[in-house]
């Protein structure tokens, strides 16, 4: 009998209800899949569990509807998203009726880019036939040529790596990559860059971006400059391929480089902004608790405000917060209870009461306790 599509109660996923799908369920090769709760059908396709590259999974909910308390925990929890239209906009493809956008209940690696799964506005149906038309094109293209060489032009590689030909083929990550026959590839670092690092951030890295960018604003001007002769835009000059490509090539790796240093400046910003969401989540955490203790203390002392002055420690006792009266027992748990009286309490009259006594102290005139709890008013 086909289980039926139960709603969760909140958006919030705690690990031990989904660790041992990931590990035993699920798998580990990319595009895995394990459907957490069935779909119903032309409505919506449930709960599934994807895996993507690098041991990152996320877990989509296409029938889940979020609410605005669902809204505040994704503010809080980076590993939680509600991308617009969650939950109620249809399926993109034509004539399909399903959601077409999911609520990420978790993801692994919530610094990486968001999966195609949440931002395609397609069902999860629709997006995996697109995914799978795509992989049958780019088979179908490769066929015929052994996985890893690449043709640019009629064979002769370009200086740097601009060109023109019928097909550019490439591994990358496990999958073929066809490039356009003009396609511009920069494989990591270019001379006379870095990459970005604790000591190399987002100000270094602008820095060094305007002042290549500035070179290259120079070395394009004499490269137009000096060609445009031959078209008789300027007094002739002794223009030859020769003198040109030192130009093109000194200007093209400055493209390069000022390429490279953009995405590292746009790559170190992400990751600034991660890091200041999780301390002001963090923050956010912390100033909620705060706020709930002092709510329980203050209500703890109006409820000893309107039993009056002659209330007894037993009643007082019982509004304690679960924070003092776990902290503390006996003695020492009384000499806390006395001290929040001390600071809040008064009788009807406005008469300040002395704190609550302790057997063998000594009040603030002298007097000592011989035993038990006393209160001392004084009119």
């Amino acid at each position: 009998m086909m289980s039926v599509y139960e709603p969760s109660s909140t958006i919030f996923l705690r690990p031990e209800e989904f660790c041992q799908d990931e590990q035993s369920r699920l798998g580990r090769a990319n595009g895995n899949t394990y459907r957490r709760k069935p779909g119903i059908p032309d409505v919506h396709d449930g709960q599934i569990m994807v895996r993507l590259k690098k041991k990152r999974f996320i877990i989509l909910d296409y029938g889940y509807t979020p609410n605005e308390h669902d809204a505040e925990i994704a503010r809080s929890v980076p590993h939680i998203s509600i991308p617009n239209g969650a939950g109620t906009c249809k399926c993109a493809t034509k004539h399909c009726p399903r959601i077409g956008v999911p609520v990420l209940m978790y993801d692994s690696e919530p610094n990486e880019p968001m999966s195609l799964y949440l931002r395609g506005g397609l069902c999860f149906s629709c997006q995996r036939n697109l995914n799978e038309k795509r992989r049958t094109q780019r088979k179908r293209k490769s066929d015929g040529h052994p996985v890893g060489e690449v043709r640019i032009g009629n064979g002769d590689m370009p200086s740097i790596g601009s060109g023109s030909g019928n097909g550019n083929r490439f591994k990358f990550n496990d999958q073929i990559v066809e490039l356009n026959p003009d396609a511009v590839v920069i494989n990591g670092p270019v001379d006379g860059t870095r990459i970005r690092g604790p000591d190399y951030r987002c100000p270094e890295i602008g820095s060094d971006l305007l002042r290549i960018v500035s070179e290259l604003s120079h070395e394009t001007l004499s490269l137009m400059q000096h060609s445009s002769a031959q078209a008789g835009m300027v007094q002739p000059v002794a223009t030859t391929t020769s003198s040109v490509d030192p130009m093109y090539q000194k200007a093209f790796e400055s493209v390069s480089k000022a390429t490279f240093l953009l995405t590292q400046w746009k790559a170190s910003w992400d990751e600034n902004m991660a890091s200041q969401t999780a301390v002001n989540a963090a923050e956010a955490a912390a100033a909620a608790s705060a706020n709930f203790d002092s709510r329980i203390l203050d209500e703890a002392v109006a409820s000893q405000t309107t039993l009056g002055g002659g209330a007894n420690m037993a009643i007082l006792q019982h509004n304690i917060p679960p924070q003092i009266d776990m902290g503390f027992s006996g003695h020492a748990q009384q000499g806390a209870v006395s001290s929040l009286v001390h600071a809040h309490v008064a009788l009807d009259g406005g008469v300040p009461i002395q704190p609550l006594m302790m057997p063998d102290e000594t009040d603030s005139n002298g007097h000592h306790i011989g035993g038990g709890l006393e209160q001392r008013v004084e009119i």
